[in-house]
């Protein structure tokens, strides 16, 4: 292992036994176990789940890496072997200094001691002198910022107080390797801010490494230059956390349509609002970054709408719309050839494409869908589906902040820039 590196595992595998185990079945149950496998020594296949399965990387020393995957993917698993808490089964890994872990609400505390008694044991666990954590008390308790609660028994606390201590503790006692998973969302949004702040700076300022696990791909985007995707257990994808945020996105699938995600058939869409003068949509993809077709998409990023169309060429003054609506809004946005006409080039054909570039999406995330229409002379509607396409607009950090956009903040973002200046008065004393 070379000495750059913080942490090499190779070929980690750990599997986990089904159901109850030998020790708490009967005798007849054991039995009747062995005469139906009476040629196999051990556990079936059917009796093991593989949690992780030849899994390899390196992380460099003052790396930060994310970790994400869907649930069960194995990415808990993967943070108890790193923090030694379990063993593999198969493979090896090097770990290269102290290890402090927050992988699950309170992991370390003793109950029954006060925070205050906590902190000095935790201390000791990760091999701190005494007289260190004397040092850094008074930071750890400014950060926790649980002052009043630190002579009562941690079994009291509420979550949010634990996480608050926890983190307070693991981040301040100097592990050169912090390993932290999703317990961060227990605590409020600003706490989480401040804990992201201060794992930053630990890479940047102290040269530690960081291990982060979260469903927020907002705060891992914001964090991590660098990130691992599980599935199923197996490391899918080692690099750049942006691309594997979009591979990640692409394994959630929204339903199964028996098509391709992000391609739809207009032919066979809804078009029950009436009878209609012609069926001039065919098909619809939506291409996020231009690219291949998909029904999911993040936040900020470019999207493009390709309708196929057939027999626009007979109604050349056609204003063809399409809207955005959501679950709890008809419209959130509309886009026509009313407000921006068609460019057309050389001439119309019977086979069309409309292709719609929008160069920064600007919906939060949630559950969209669109509607595609065309009116012609005299507002005739000429042609309409209903719910032509659904999509799913997942959290990205648009704002470079770390921000993770709710129901709260509606529909729709759009880029601004504020600051505070003196009053216009104060200004005109000045000067």
């Amino acid at each position: 292992m070379s000495s750059d590196l913080a942490i090499s595992a190779v070929g980690v595998g750990k599997d986990y036994r089904l159901g109850l185990s030998g020790r708490t079945r009967s005798l007849a149950a054991i039995a009747a176990h062995r005469a139906r496998h009476p040629f196999t020594r051990g556990l079936t296949a059917r009796e093991l789940f593989t949690a992780l399965d030849d899994v390899s990387f390196d992380v460099a020393r003052g790396e930060v890496v994310g970790v994400v995957g869907k649930n069960g993917a194995g990415k808990s698993t993967l943070l108890k072997i790193l923090s030694q808490i379990t063993v593999p089964d198969r493979g090896a890994i090097d770990i290269r200094g102290r290890v402090g872990c927050l992988i699950e609400v309170g992991t370390g505390f003793h109950p029954e001691l006060t925070g205050s008694e906590n902190i000095y044991l935790n201390g000791a666990i990760l091999g701190m002198k005494r007289r260190t954590i004397e040092q850094r008390y008074d930071e750890i308790v400014e950060f926790a910022g649980i002052p009043g609660f630190l002579d009562t028994p941690v079994k009291r606390y509420s979550s949010g107080m634990r996480v608050r201590l926890a983190f307070a503790v693991a981040a301040h006692l100097d592990p050169e390797i912090l390993v932290v998973d999703e317990v961060l969302s227990v605590g409020d949004f600003t706490f989480q801010a401040k804990c992201l702040e201060k794992m930053r700076a630990i890479a940047a300022d102290d040269g530690r490494t960081v291990l982060y696990v979260s469903h927020n791909l907002v705060t891992v985007e914001h964090l991590c230059p660098r990130s691992l995707l599980l599935v199923d257990g197996r490391l899918a994808f080692d690099g750049p956390t942006e691309e594997t945020v979009s591979r990640y996105r692409h394994t959630i699938p929204r339903a199964e349509r028996g098509a391709q995600p992000g391609t739809f058939d207009l032919a066979a869409g809804d078009r029950s609002g009436g009878r209609y003068a012609a069926e001039l949509f065919k098909g619809l993809e939506l291409r996020p970054r231009g690219e291949g077709p998909s029904d999911t998409m993040r936040m900020g990023e470019p999207l493009q709408i390709a309708i196929a169309v057939e027999g626009l060429d007979a109604t050349p003054e056609a204003n063809v719309h399409v809207t955005v609506g959501s679950p709890s809004c008809a419209c959130v946005f509309r886009m026509t050839s009313r407000m921006l006409p068609l460019s057309v080039a050389n001439g119309r054909r019977p086979a069309e494409t409309i292709l719609i570039d929008i160069p920064s999406l600007p919906l939060t995330p949630g559950d969209y869908h669109l509607d595609v229409g065309a009116l012609g002379r005299d507002a005739v509607l000429l042609d309409e589906v209903h719910r032509a396409a659904e999509f799913t607009v997942v959290p990205a950090d648009v704002l470079g902040t770390g921000y993770h956009f709710a129901a709260r903040d509606g529909h729709v973002t759009i880029p601004w820039t504020w600051e505070v200046r003196p009053a216009e008065s104060e200004a005109g004393d000045r000067s």
